[in-house]
């Protein structure tokens, strides 16, 4: 008896070639990005006598004679900028980036539930404005959105980043997710006697906590690695990323280039370990949302 083959390996003359051909292409993409890491995690083990010597021969990919793991060490007392030392960068990147995503979270899906569950006059409305801001360049608006900020007396303010959570970015998924869930829910709910806050907060929210987790977690890699923002608008308060950008110059200026690789090998590992622990979590839902859009 003939088994049943999936769809994917019937694959015959020029589709296999083609197949082939697709995988050479995703395998040198693959090797692009991982190049670049791998020349930083070795050059971060040298010393600097040796560092310039393989430059200037072109012997990027040599490996060091003595492993210079005191490099790291030393990146945490050199990695300074102003009064802020490396550990209060990366303090100052964690309760920026867990409270804009708190608040972000909050307000993005309670906007899109109502969006996505009742009709109310202005809605079209509402709906392509939040798009059009969505689709408009960021500098477009930077300058008027700089004076804003410090007319409003949140310049160089934490509570900068609550007005500034108050985004559109995970919009289209969690009102194509609130879309695909049915009225009858709700309905269950006023039948019991409850309200919408019951039915939003008690029966629809808690079935979207895997998105929300995946969004979360997307959104803490991205302020992570958001510097352009706490340099316009936070430089009391620098993060890994803008302090790293900060202290560049100095570091490399002296002399010190591995150790200045050491502390992006260490700002890397956060969010590294975060995307691969939860890297099926976040392809699981992001194909959700797009096929619900």
């Amino acid at each position: 008896m003939r088994k049943n083959i999936p769809m994917l390996d019937r694959r015959y003359g020029v589709q296999k070639v083609l197949f082939g051909f697709i995988c050479v292409l995703f395998l040198i993409y693959a090797i692009t990005l991982i190049y670049p890491f791998i020349w930083l995690i070795m050059s971060s083990l040298k010393d600097f006598v040796s560092y310039q010597l393989d430059m200037a021969q072109g012997r990027t990919f040599q490996l060091p004679e003595v492993f210079m793991f005191s490099n790291y060490a030393e990146a945490f007392k050199l990695m300074k900028y102003e009064n802020t030392t490396f550990i209060g960068m990366f303090i100052n990147s964690l309760w920026q980036a867990f409270l804009s995503i708190a608040v972000g979270t909050l307000v993005s899906t309670a906007f899109s539930y109502t969006m996505a569950r009742f009709r109310f006059p202005g809605k079209e409305f509402i709906y392509g404005l939040v798009i059009t801001v969505m689709i408009m360049p960021i500098m477009t608006g930077s300058g008027a959105t700089f004076k804003l900020y410090v007319d409003l007396g949140l310049y160089d303010n934490p509570l900068l980043f609550v007005a500034t959570s108050l985004g559109w970015g995970n919009f289209l998924y969690y009102y194509a997710f609130f879309k695909g869930v049915s009225p009858s829910y709700n309905e269950a709910v006023y039948i019991d006697g409850g309200g919408e806050w019951t039915a939003f907060l008690r029966v629809v929210l808690p079935q979207a906590v895997s998105i929300m987790f995946a969004l979360g977690v997307m959104s803490f890699i991205g302020k992570w690695n958001d510097y352009q923002s706490i340099l316009l608008y936070m430089p009391s308060y620098p993060t890994v990323a803008s302090g790293m950008y900060l202290v560049k110059n100095t570091l490399l200026r002296s002399g010190k280039d591995p150790i200045y690789f050491s502390g992006i090998v260490i700002s890397i590992i956060p969010v590294l370990v975060l995307f691969i622990c939860f890297s099926n979590l976040i392809m699981q839902n992001m194909a959700l949302g797009g096929l619900k859009g």
